[in-house]
Parts: C-alpha cells; sequence; structure tokens
C-alpha cells in the first residue's frame, strides 16, 4: 500500500495562470490529496529566489507536506545536448534544485536524466553523471530517482535495465503514461528487479496518443486514455511497494481555472486502488 497519493503542482499550475505558486494555497483546500510534488519550471529562472520564499511559507503557514519534488526538466535537455558548458549547466540547476527540496522538507527527488529533441541519443553523456548526481542528493539528504522518460532512440524499459547493472544504487520514478508511449508499460510491470526494491516512486497518469506519438503527449486524467491501470495496480500492491503515489494529469482549463472533479476524480482512483484500507 502506498504511503500518500500526492498532487503534482505542475497539475495546479500551468502556462493559463501564469505558474503562480502563490495560487497555491488558496487551491490546496479544493484538493483531495495528501500532499504535494513540487514541480521546479526552468521558466522561474529569473525568479527563484521569490518562489523559493513563497514555497517555504507555504509550508509554514499551511502545514503543506510535500515529500517529492521534481527536478528542474532542463537538467535532462541539457545534459542530452551535451557540451561541457550544457554539462555544468545541468549540475548547477540540479545542486540548486536539491536545496530547494531540502528546503521544503521533501526526502526524494525525480529526475529526467535525459530529454528534448537530443533525448537518449548519446546516452553515454547523460549516464556519465547519474553516480555523482545521486551522490549530490544524498548529501542533501534526498533520494534521487531517475524517471522512465520518453526516448527517441532507445526505450526507458531499455535504459533503466543498463542502470539497475551499473549503477546497483539507483533508484527510480515509474509513470504510466511514459511506459504506455512506448507500448512497454507490461514489460515494465513484468520487470522483476523494478519491483524489488528499486522502485521508489510512481507517477499514475494516462495517455491517449499511439506508439511514440509525439503529438500527442498530454498528460490525462485516469480513465480518459487507454491505459490498462489494473495490471500495474496489482504489481504496485503485490510487491510491497511503500513510496508516494503522485497524479500529474493536467488540470489547469484555458481560462486558468482548474476542474478540481476531474482532479479529484483521478486522485480518488489512485486512493481506492492502491489504499484500500484507508478508502474504506
Amino acid at each position: 500500500m502506498v504511503k500518500a497519493v500526492l498532487c503534482s503542482t505542475g497539475a495546479l499550475i500551468t502556462r493559463y495562470n501564469g505558474r503562480d505558486p502563490r495560487l497555491l494555497k488558496e487551491l490546496l483546500p479544493h484538493i483531495e490529496a495528501d500532499g504535494l510534488e513540487f514541480m521546479i519550471y526552468p521558466s522561474w529562472d529569473d525568479k527563484l529566489d521569490e518562489v523559493r520564499g513563497v514555497m517555504r511559507a507555504l509550508v509554514a503557514e499551511s502545514g503543506a507536506f510535500i515529500p517529492v519534488v521534481h527536478a528542474d526538466k532542463r537538467i535532462g535537455e541539457l545534459l542530452s545536448l551535451g557540451s561541457n558548458e550544457d554539462i555544468e549547466e545541468a549540475k548547477m540547476r540540479f545542486v540548486r534544485g536539491c536545496g530547494i527540496a531540502r528546503e521544503l522538507g521533501a526526502g526524494l527527488m525525480v529526475l529526467h536524466l535525459w530529454g528534448g529533441p537530443a533525448s537518449d541519443h548519446h546516452i553515454e553523456i547523460n549516464l556519465s553523471v547519474l553516480g555523482d548526481y545521486i551522490g549530490i542528493a544524498a548529501g542533501y539528504g534526498l533520494e534521487l530517482t531517475v524517471e522512465n522518460v520518453i526516448c527517441a532512440a532507445e526505450t526507458p524499459l531499455t535504459h533503466m535495465k543498463r542502470i539497475m547493472r551499473e549503477f546497483p544504487e539507483a533508484r527510480f520514478t515509474i509513470d504510466t503514461k511514459m511506459a504506455e508511449f512506448h507500448l512497454e508499460l507490461p514489460a515494465t510491470v513484468a520487470c522483476d528487479e523494478l519491483w524489488s526494491g528499486r522502485t521508489s516512486h510512481i507517477h499514475v497518469n494516462d495517455y491517449a496518443g499511439g506508439y511514440m506519438d509525439f503529438s500527442d503527449l498530454r498528460v490525462r486524467h485516469i480513465g480518459e486514455g487507454h491505459v490498462d491501470f489494473a495490471p500495474f495496480f496489482e504489481r504496485v500492491l503485490s510487491s510491497g511497494y511503500e513510496g508516494f503515489a503522485t497524479v500529474e494529469s493536467t488540470s489547469v482549463l484555458p481560462d486558468g481555472s482548474i476542474d478540481f472533479e476531474r482532479l479529484n476524480r483521478s486522485l480518488g482512483a489512485v486512493r481506492s486502488a492502491l489504499m484500500p484500507e484507508k478508502d474504506e
């Protein structure tokens, strides 16, 4: 049974409402989640100190529970570009994100180790920093997890299997949408090694596109795509998984308002499936 069901702040603050973290204080009472996974946006670069202050105040004043932070996605894109300057900037962003996670009381960091158009075409570069990143995160009291991010050259599971061989200390975040994008959710569910202590976090999202359909990458609510969640939920429960489960499904409407009904329905579906005792 999972520890708690979280809502990603990425489902609540998007370009439609200016990615304004100050909105979270008024939104939280309407969200049927046990806590938040805080998403760090690269678009905040010029006001990150302000954002950090807003988030610290949210925790202090409202008692917001933020056990998981999602690192700046630009990190993986920079690593995939691969120049020395890009790699240095990626590390700076990663270290900065670890500091934010520690400030918010988080214990787990989600990382896109590759990304952008370059994606995994030069995976050796991306993997070359992983050991260092794991050590940096540990120094901040964080467990680093590599997410099964969509690929352009290979598949997420291919890379995760290699990481498991080469980095015994590495842990993972499994995202149902990412796996379904490559039609490898069944193989991910069936991978015994992943579910024997190597998976520390899960993202539960739906997907409506086709095989490697880059034109439809929208993160959908449960039941609005074609992900077969039943085998995934069964594997999570039978494996003895005891981490968190996050819903990232986009819930901000074009006018900036939040579709709380759909969001809470997804949160409730995850809770019913993965926290059956609490749901009762």
